[in-house]
């Protein structure tokens, strides 16, 4: 029995909707033909740039900032079939264009920096650098750099303070030793090794180092300013 079956001219409503709210035209025959009811979202993207030659070099020069050799070299074909299509003589194969568009609105092609080479998000959802295997960020660590910064600077600070008061109270020590009794030699003896105490806590292994207990610091940071 022969397929008496009618194909409307639109997908249904709801589809239409989604159409209309990417200002985007259902208008290809085949499409809604092959879809007559509901389009999923990747065939109403397939819509969304028309095929020509002018958006085709667009799209390639100045969106996926692409020379002829490499989106020949890209595509596998030679560099002659490039400028043919962008100087209108050749037609553009839809799936060449098609593919410019997945590759720039891929994921890969947002996070693909010069500046950022090497790095990469593991399974875990961390970033992980290139230059150091063991060193990788969550989100979240990511949100608290600035402030981590903030409170290293501040013990850094600290730090200098307090070794430049050690070494001025050694100085004086110094000048009182040759002058003072057996009693008050003493005396100074116990400051300089209570000095010399204080001189390790303060060493650069207590200041705080970047690294992914970031989350930790806002409340110290808050603690310190207080």
């Amino acid at each position: 029995m022969a397929n008496t079956k009618k194909y409307r001219q639109y997908p249904n409503k709801k589809t239409l909707y989604s159409y209309s709210m990417q200002a985007i035209e259902p208008t290809d025959s085949e499409i809604n033909k092959a879809f007559p009811e509901y389009h999923p979202m990747w065939v109403i993207q397939s819509q969304s740039r028309p095929v020509s030659a002018s958006r085709f070099k667009y799209m390639r020069e100045y969106m996926l900032n692409m020379t002829v050799e490499q989106c020949a070299a890209y595509l596998r074909i030679h560099r002659t079939s490039i400028n043919r299509w962008e100087n209108g003589k050749s037609t553009i194969p839809f799936m060449a264009f098609e593919l410019l568009r997945l590759v720039y609105e891929s994921t890969s092609f947002k996070l693909s920096n010069q500046n950022w080479q090497g790095w990469f998000i593991n399974q875990a959802g961390r970033l992980v650098s290139p230059d150091r295997g063991n060193l990788s960020f969550s989100p979240d660590e990511l949100s608290y750099v600035r402030e981590t910064h903030k409170a290293k600077a501040m013990y850094e600070s600290e730090n200098t303070q307090l070794r430049k008061e050690i070494e001025r109270m050694g100085l004086e020590i110094a000048e009182l030793q040759p002058n003072g009794s057996h009693g008050l030699l003493n005396e100074l003896k116990e400051i300089e090794a209570r000095l010399g105490e204080l001189s390790a806590r303060i060493s650069n292994n207590n200041v705080v180092n970047i690294s992914n207990k970031s989350k930790n610091v806002e409340a110290t940071l808050e603690a310190k300013t207080a």
